[in-house]
């Protein structure tokens, strides 16, 4: 009996023993989970970006309370990540102690709001698009993970779909189709791809970009395969249904081109949407305001309109609005401009960013809210339609904006003579089959100048909106 009892008590010990055991395993596995998160520093960050092919991280400050909120989410997902993704994908804090952080400063253009989530892939950052609900982090990361940079097209019918050629598309004609860029390639090695790559990862964030290697597939598109690199901006516009760039081999270039001429050329801006989407590119914006008296003569007006806004198009982008009409009352007013008001208006505006534009060598980020600065502003009163919007009017306008920011005049052509090996004036040239020439523009350089109040601009002497660089080679062999 005491033997019994005896073995009853050693049995009972090893339960015990075990429970703790399994105890104590599960608590270390719930602190690991606990501790999945990157805790990053300025100093830690590039070493991850290195490390981890795509990366979300949270922006914070201390003492934030919402921060740490957001924070919280992001641990709960990190397990869930880890299995589903099968660790492509990373989360992570970076716990900055103000939001003028210099690496920061190097990735987010303009005003930084807290907290922030960015997703980090291949290096380069991209707006996170979902909420900061655990689902949300975890669906939005998976859908991130399942989709490569540039897209390689490996059959014809992978590439109308991907260009919106396909049956589906023009079927549902109505449906927004977004433009893609897609290079053609002899292989690899050409001296354009580390640049069309490079130039994908800085643009995630903003248009799709697709790949072709595939001879039959290029002469298919191109009508014959590609000797050397052929790289296209494709668009649902019967304008400019299909652009070729034709600028230096460089990436800063290569991205202001796609930027600038991801957008129609003379912009309806009668939504909120498209005001939005027009002003986060990160390009100063040719505003032409007017009243709707001005419709009956749009079409004359758009003629002389379109003819500037091709001579100066990656330095300014063009749209206009009807000042009466939704939405623009309310802009108006933003805009200093008063209901009683007659005319229009011509004004140059940004959005948060410098006067000469966005920085093309970093990443394009969203700007965090739309506002508008106003840079050069016209009252133009009584003049009528036909009077107002003439050709020589517009281009002086946008010349004395230009030259004032450094960007116009002969330097301009001198610069595009000197970065591409020949001159082409300034404008633009279209082809027999659909593609543009337009001048190219190279680097930004020197100090950044400040917006100026409406109705008048500072004397100061801002940087260049180009230089007179001549290392940026435009041979895409």
């Amino acid at each position: 009996m005491m033997r019994l009892v005896l073995l009853a008590r050693i049995l009972l010990l090893l339960c015990l023993a075990a429970s703790r055991t399994a105890a104590a395993k599960a608590k270390g596995k719930k602190s690991d989970a606990a501790d999945e998160l990157l805790y990053l520093t300025d100093s830690t960050l590039e070493v991850a970006l290195e490390a981890h092919p795509l990366l979300l991280i949270s922006v914070s400050v201390p003492g934030c309370g919402v921060c740490d909120a957001v924070d919280k989410r992001l641990r709960k997902a990190a397990p869930e990540l880890r299995v589903k993704a099968k660790a492509a994908v990373k989360l992570g804090q970076l716990r900055i102690d103000s939001p003028d952080s210099p690496v920061l400063g190097r990735i987010v253009q303009g005003a930084l709001s807290l907290p922030k989530l960015i997703v980090f892939r291949e290096g380069e950052a991209l707006d996170y698009t979902g909420d900061d609900s655990k689902e949300s982090i975890v669906k939005t990361m998976l859908a991130l993970a399942s989709r490569d940079t540039v897209q390689t097209l490996r059959s014809v019918k992978q590439a109308e779909r991907f260009l919106h050629l396909d049956s589906w598309s023009s079927q549902h004609a109505d449906e927004e189709k977004p433009p893609r860029v897609v290079g053609f390639f002899p292989s690899n090695a050409s001296a354009a791809y580390p640049v069309f790559r490079d130039t994908a990862r800085k643009l995630q964030g903003l248009i799709s970009f697709g790949e072709c290697f595939d001879a039959a597939m290029q002469r298919k598109f191109l009508g014959a395969p590609a000797k050397k690199a052929v790289l296209q901006l494709v668009k649902a516009d019967k304008r400019e249904r299909k652009l070729t760039y034709q600028g230096p081999l460089a990436q800063p270039p290569l991205s202001r081109w796609v930027a600038t001429h991801s957008v129609s050329l003379v912009q309806d801006l009668s939504t909120e949407s498209s005001i939005e989407s027009h002003m986060a590119l990160g390009v100063p914006v040719f505003l032409l305001l007017m009243p709707d008296s001005y419709e009956d003569e749009l079409t004359e007006m758009m003629v002389a309109f379109r003819a500037v806004a091709s001579s100066v198009r990656e330095r300014l982008l063009f749209g206009y609005g009807f000042k009466d009409t939704e939405p623009w009352p309310v802009f108006a007013q933003q805009l200093g401009i008063p209901a009683s008001a007659k005319g229009a208006f011509w004004m140059i505006v940004g959005n948060g960013m410098d006067a000469t534009g966005r920085d093309w060598s970093t990443a394009w980020l969203a700007p965090p809210s739309l506002g508008f600065q106003i840079y050069a502003m016209e009252a133009r009163g009584d003049e009528t339609a036909e009077d107002n919007v003439t050709q020589a009017k517009v281009q002086a306008f946008a010349d004395r904006f230009l030259k004032q920011v450094g960007g116009g005049g002969e330097r301009e052509e001198k610069n595009s003579q000197s970065a591409t090996g020949h001159r082409r004036g300034g404008q633009e040239r279209s082809d027999d089959d659909g593609t543009h020439d337009d001048t190219p523009l190279g680097r930004r350089g020197g100090p950044r100048p400040t917006p100026c109040a409406a109705q008048q601009c500072g004397n100061g002497a801002p940087a260049p909106l180009v230089s007179t660089s001549t290392d940026f080679p435009n041979d895409y062999g």
